[in-house]
């Protein structure tokens, strides 16, 4: 029985790991938004006010906006990151709901109780 416990545990504690990482993935979505959008803005502004071909201003826009758009990537390898780890936790919890019913079955097939 102590086996059930732990594992139900275990389960509970997963589950709440879930709903932070889910807070976190939707914070670092919204922060994702707003880092392409202060990029694209400012790469907008640099290449209307550029002046050259239209290349030329492609590459000073290109320019002046690499660190805003460095910015933009990470917090787009972020929502990545946080979305991968979600998807781990939700593996997680199924190995464990296995687990538990195996060990349920286990245990009625012993003649145990629940």
């Amino acid at each position: 029985m102590s086996e059930m416990l732990t594992i139900v545990k275990q389960l509970g504690q997963l589950s709440r790991d879930l709903d932070e990482a889910v807070k976190e993935l939707g914070k670092a979505e919204e922060q994702a938004v707003e880092d392409e959008a202060k990029f694209k803005v400012a790469f907008s502004k640099a290449f209307r006010t550029a002046v050259g071909s239209v290349e030329d201003r492609k590459q000073i826009a290109t320019e002046e906006t690499i660190d805003l758009w460095r910015i933009w990537g990470k917090a787009a390898a972020l929502v990545r990151l946080r979305k991968e780890n979600v998807k781990a936790l939700h593996s997680r919890i199924d190995v464990g709901r296995t687990i538990q019913s195996t060990a349920r079955a286990e245990m009625q097939l012993a003649g145990g109780q629940l």
